[in-house]
């Protein structure tokens, strides 16, 4: 299922960035020359009629971009539910500073000249 929506996905951004390219911008665009707005008006422009080319080539980047969300979306969940999401470098470190770690005294440096006093504990316990 997986393979069947990343090559959707993949053909669906291949006629979405094909549609938009060749829409007009301010510049002209594509669209202008490609379907007869341009300077060179032959056949092209009877194929979508007058301002049928930015109407149908805005139809197909809508309809296309629907479908590459809804894509993104369907890849998103069956990659989640084939393989769990991994735990990232971050979320370890937390998880490994969340396990106790076992403190130790600290070691009695001697100190020349000074009486080292043993620690020992408190007796106002009683």
């Amino acid at each position: 299922m997986y393979y069947v929506l990343l090559f959707i996905h993949i053909i669906i951004c291949i006629v979405m960035i094909s549609s938009i390219l060749m829409q007009a911008g301010k510049g002209g665009g594509l669209a202008g020359g490609a379907f007869g707005g341009g300077a060179m008006s032959g056949g092209g422009g009877q194929l979508f009629g007058g301002g049928g080319a930015a109407t149908f080539l805005t139809k197909v980047t809508s309809y296309a971009a629907v479908v590459f969300f809804l894509t993104c979306i369907g890849l998103w969940f069956t990659a989640r539910s084939a393989n769990p999401i991994p735990e990232s470098a971050a979320e370890r470190m937390l998880r490994e500073q969340q396990t106790p770690v076992p403190i130790t005294q600290p070691a009695q440096i001697p100190i020349p000249g000074t009486q080292t006093i043993p620690a020992t504990q408190d007796a106002a316990t009683d």
